[in-house]
């Protein structure tokens, strides 16, 4: 993960990436999608290659996206990527709400689960987001290729989800009107 200092203070440096607009972005767009699966917040990828990758694959409407950077601050963010004690939180937090959404007629799906968090669990403990990763694989479409040694995927898609804007420190264009692939 990259860090920047700004003023005294280190802050981890990320990347929102967006269809390409007339009209720049000021600030981050949250996603409040069903299957958001880190639940409703602010996106950010920690690796540029992955925005990109995110650009041509979801942010294809006009042909173009782009990518903006923000300085992020770490405080009540929940790291599940690197750190055991908060990835093992994170795992008896979505065991609980699994736990409790059976029980009830909510029933077990991604929105519920991340509604129960949101509204239980978040809040409580001062979570204003999460970095968390997923591992990739070897996608069909564009030809790309993560590991050419398989099945050993060995980098991670990692995201953060910010709840709380209070962390985004800065936000500001870093590459324009890039063509979908």
């Amino acid at each position: 993960m990259l860090r920047k200092n700004c003023g005294t203070n280190l802050y981890l440096e990320v990347y929102h990436t967006q269809e390409s607009r007339k009209s720049k972005l000021t600030s981050p767009i949250i996603c409040n999608r069903a299957d958001a699966w880190l639940g409703v917040g602010y996106y950010f990828w920690m690796d540029e290659t992955f925005a990109h990758n995110w650009g041509n694959d979801s942010k294809k409407t006009t042909g173009y996206y782009d990518i903006y950077s923000a300085l992020i601050d770490e405080e009540g963010i929940l790291n599940a990527t690197f750190d055991e004690k908060e990835y093992y939180f994170f795992v008896k937090s979505i065991e609980k709400a699994r736990k409790y959404l059976a029980k009830t007629l909510n029933g077990i799906n991604l929105q519920n689960v991340h509604r129960f968090l949101a509204d239980k669990v978040w809040p409580h403990m001062g979570i204003k987001g999460i970095i968390f990763d997923d591992i990739p694989h070897n996608a069909y479409n564009h030809g790309r290729i993560y590991s050419d040694i398989k099945p050993l995927y060995y980098t991670k898609r990692i995201q953060i989800v910010i709840f709380d804007t209070k962390n985004i420190v800065t936000f500001v264009p870093h590459l324009l009107n890039e063509e979908c692939k």
